[in-house]
Order: C-alpha cells, then sequence, then structure tokens
C-alpha cells in the first residue's frame, strides 16, 4: 500500500472518530478543536479572568501577557486572517473564548481560553487517546516506539 493510501485510510479513520459524537457531550468540531489547541499553544495555557486586559501583552518581542492576537493565530494555522476571525467570534459566541483590549495597539484584541474551552478540550482529547489506545494495540512496543519517534519527526517538520 502506498504512504498516500495509507494517509487517506489514516485520516478516514480520525474523522470517523471525530464524528462519533456519543463519547462527546460538548462536541467540538474537528475546526473548533483546532483553534482552541492553536490559542492554547500561543496563551502558554493561560485562562481567561476578569481584567484580563489589565495583563501586559503577548507580543512577539517576548514579553508574557495575557492572550495573543489574531494575527498570531492566522501565522501558526496559516489561514486566512477572514476565516479566522468568523470562526473566533463563534468561539467568542460559545463562551470558549475571551477578548480583551490590547495596551498597545488600540486596533487589536488578545484572544484567551476560557475555563469553559479548556474543560471541553479535555473531553476532546478523548479522540486521541481512543486512536493512540488503538494503534497501541497493533504494534509491538518497539514499532510503537518507532511511529512515535517518526511522528515527531514528521511534526517538527511541518
Amino acid at each position: 500500500m502506498s504512504l498516500t493510501h495509507s494517509l487517506d485510510q489514516f485520516h478516514r479513520y480520525l474523522t470517523c472518530l471525530w464524528t462519533d459524537i456519543s463519547e462527546r457531550p460538548n462536541a467540538l468540531t474537528c475546526s473548533e478543536y483546532g483553534y482552541l489547541r492553536a490559542i492554547e499553544r500561543l496563551d502558554g495555557d493561560k485562562l481567561a479572568n476578569a481584567g484580563g486586559g489589565e495583563e501586559s501583552c503577548g507580543h512577539s518581542d517576548g514579553t508574557s501577557g495575557m492572550g495573543h492576537h489574531l494575527q498570531d493565530i492566522v501565522e501558526l494555522l496559516k489561514i486566512k486572517k477572514a476565516s479566522a476571525s468568523v470562526a473566533i467570534t463563534k468561539l467568542e459566541k460559545r463562551g470558549l473564548i475571551e477578548r480583551f483590549q490590547c495596551q498597545h495597539d488600540a486596533r487589536a484584541q488578545h484572544i484567551v481560553l476560557t475555563e469553559k474551552a479548556e474543560e471541553y478540550l479535555r473531553e476532546e482529547e478523548a479522540v486521541y487517546e481512543a486512536s493512540a489506545k488503538d494503534i497501541a494495540k497493533v504494534l509491538t512496543a518497539d514499532e510503537l516506539k518507532a511511529f512515535k519517534v517518526c511522528l515527531a519527526k514528521i511534526n517538527r517538520a511541518l
């Protein structure tokens, strides 16, 4: 079987896991999950809190702070700003993110996860935990170790 065909099958397998919402009471879409995980990575697991707008900004100069700008999400996910804006608005309406005015740029807002989003992300991670268990069942210990090394290498490169 070619690598292309194998990747296609694996993609379909993961898609089926995502579409089985019976195990996922809050049922984020794959896209919503991706946005929330991106924000989580950018924010270093910071949660939204009252008065978040008073925190220092997290800018590309390395300063720590509360959340990141929409442009940071666009660059991380390699998507169009308009698409990200629509998705962020939907996540905000669901109470999964909050936005705070940036102190350094009146045109910008910081985007941070809420506790509700953290809860949803933990629940949704079960999709990947189930996949990892399925994979571990069919691979030997050595194969599983090699698979992890290969995935890590691919993820770093992509």
